[in-house]
């Protein structure tokens, strides 16, 4: 199973999951824009996408990096290690995450300095998160 890793659903996968990437950003990117401009409503409805989409995302990650985990051997050392890294230190990122769109996605939710302030501290923790996944996680991925 070395070839694994070289398999062109696997190279899927990530392109799938850099496509993700681009589609929370752009998402961040409409929040802050509406915040802004004081469009309550698009930021809500905003807000309700970056949800979804982040949601899907770490569920859909978390799976496949479990099912990765689960070669056991015939995973490549690098890569596993790489998983085990990831999951390890995304572990109190993914809590703050959830515990802000908790927050801000209830319909009584207040968008004011607190959120922008949480939220540019959110957009800090996952741009450094996905540079990182980008850079060494899923381009090993794609070398395998």
């Amino acid at each position: 199973m070395s070839s694994l890793f070289s398999s062109i659903s696997n190279k899927k996968l990530v392109i799938q999951w850099k496509k993700e990437h681009r589609e929370i950003v752009a998402s961040a990117n409409k929040i802050i824009k509406a915040y802004k401009t004081n469009k309550l409503n698009m930021l809500r409805k905003e807000m309700e996408n970056l949800n979804e989409l982040t949601l899907e995302h770490l569920m859909d990650e978390d799976m496949e990096f479990y099912k990765f985990l689960m070669l056991g051997d015939s995973l490549d050392d690098k890569i596993k290690e790489l998983i085990e890294d990831f999951i390890e230190t995304f572990e109190k990122t993914k809590a703050t995450l959830m515990d802000f769109l908790t927050k801000y996605t209830l319909s009584d939710a207040v968008y004011d300095q607190e959120f922008i302030d949480d939220f540019k501290m959110i957009v800090g923790l996952l741009s450094q998160r996905i540079t990182y996944e980008e850079k060494t996680l899923y381009k090993a991925l794609q070398e395998k």
